[in-house]
């Protein structure tokens, strides 16, 4: 009896390895030719926070150290510089949580909040986006949205609502995680090519 208990643990295990060396391997997220040229000496990685994973370039001394390190302060991810180069780290993007079936304006109050100081008619406003396609961006609504855009078109004016919103320069918006709609991401993308690829962005 008991050489037959032996016989039939010693198979489980034997399966349960066999079932673990045949896992197919994880598929790696392929960064585009543009970054490919632009990172050439940089190392293509996975990087994971506690809620979301994506793929990002890590860069040596040539490049600035620059690296993507996880920020599970604000569910997302942040641009950093190791020493020699080290420099405090610049939020790129965060999460801002909602109900599935929610509208993305529903988490308004929260990036109100987390933006800092901001006009009063400051909205999330849904927009065409060039090549992000249909992203919502903050920023001022009415007479004070006139006044800035009139303001900015002569000299660059200091970002209307906050540090969220639209300015003079970069890529600032927002829109829902495409595989979990209890999501809205914020990405900044500033005003050059970023090392990390927002659409590699996926919920663990």
């Amino acid at each position: 009896m008991r050489t037959s208990l032996k016989l039939v643990l010693s198979g489980a295990l034997i399966a349960v390895n066999v079932a673990g060396c045949n896992k197919p391997a994880e598929k790696v997220a392929e960064p585009s030719q543009v970054m490919k040229d632009t990172f050439a000496s940089c190392t293509w990685e996975k990087v994971e926070g506690k809620s979301l994973s994506i793929w990002s370039y890590a860069c040596g001394p040539d490049m600035g150290n620059v690296r993507l390190v996880a920020d599970d302060k604000v569910g997302g991810f942040s641009l950093a510089a190791m020493p020699p180069d080290a420099l405090t780290p610049r939020v790129v993007i965060r999460t801002f949580a909602k109900d599935k079936a929610a509208a993305v304006t529903s988490v308004l109050p929260a990036v109100l909040k987390a933006t800092g100081a901001h006009g009063a008619s400051c909205q999330l406003v849904e927009t065409d986006y060039g090549d992000w396609g249909k992203v919502y961006l903050l920023e001022p609504t009415g007479a004070e949205k006139a006044g800035y855009d009139k303001l900015n078109a002569i000299e660059p004016q200091p970002n209307p609502c906050g540090e969220l919103g639209i300015g003079p320069a970069g890529d600032r918006f927002f829109r829902v995680m495409a595989d979990d709609p209890a999501k809205v991401i914020y990405y900044d993308m500033g005003s050059e090519i970023q090392i990390f690829d927002p659409d590699t962005l996926h919920s663990k």
